[in-house]
């Protein structure tokens, strides 16, 4: 079980643990007025639980509710996700619930949209893969495509929405360049392990319109001496017990 400093998660059986990508997506990602929320690629619900505790310190009508939705093509993990769901400390008129879907169909299926999608999605192409099936669907993207998460992407978003990914750099480009023609970048979240190392995680914010300007920051988890960084520190103080 991995601890919060708010509540704590199963993830022992999920096709993908706990990572620093997943916090550092759920920490970066402003929520302010968010009332609907898609999860793609849900895992255990890290990223969708994060999420709706910071949605839940947001000041809001009494009766406006919040619909948070997890989706993941393994069945472990959802049974996981919805595990977890018993015992996480939601507030009277938050809904969040997980389903055993594919973002193909998903979005074909699926009526309404979303003000925030977020996805830690898997990003390998054509690396060596490792020998159980599991892991294969949680870091290679054979099951989803990025054109797909494009497209579903697209379909899902209110029109005033915001979808936020995090991809290592080179991919992150690669899905900019693709989704430029239907996605604008809103806002950069650049990542470097150390400062002796160049950046390997960006988190991206795209938008369904161009936007008027694009927010740029940078953020370093360990300092010269490898002790995690004051900014990391401050970026994932909500979550993170120190």
């Amino acid at each position: 079980m991995f601890h919060f400093r708010h509540f704590s998660l199963y993830h022992e059986n999920s096709a993908l643990k706990i990572s620093t990508d997943a916090v550092l997506l759920a920490s970066a990602v402003a929520v302010s007025g968010v009332r609907t929320l898609l999860d793609i690629g849900s895992g255990c619900g890290v990223i969708a639980f994060c999420l709706a505790w910071k949605m839940q310190q947001e000041k809001r009508r009494e009766d406006s509710l919040q619909d948070i939705i997890g989706i993941d093509i393994d069945a472990a993990s959802v049974d996981e996700a919805m595990k977890n769901l018993e015992f996480f400390p939601k507030k009277e008129g938050q809904h969040i619930a997980f389903r055993q879907q594919c973002i193909q169909d998903f979005g074909r299926q699926y009526q309404g949209k979303f003000d925030l999608i977020v996805s830690n999605p898997p990003f390998f192409v054509d690396s060596l893969k490792p020998n159980t099936a599991q892991k294969n669907v949680s870091k290679h993207n054979d099951t989803l495509p990025f054109k797909d998460l494009r497209d579903a992407v697209v379909r899902l978003l209110a029109p005033q929405g915001v979808f936020y990914l995090i991809l290592p750099a080179n991919e992150s480009v690669i899905f900019e360049q693709m989704s430029q023609d239907c996605l604008f970048k809103s806002y950069q979240l650049k990542i470097q392990p150390t400062p002796f190392k160049p950046v390997n995680r960006i988190i991206t914010g795209y938008t369904l319109s161009p936007s008027q300007a694009i927010k740029s920051e940078s953020l370093c988890l360990r300092d010269a001496d490898n002790s995690l960084s004051e900014d990391y520190r401050r970026l994932t103080g909500d979550f993170l017990i120190r």
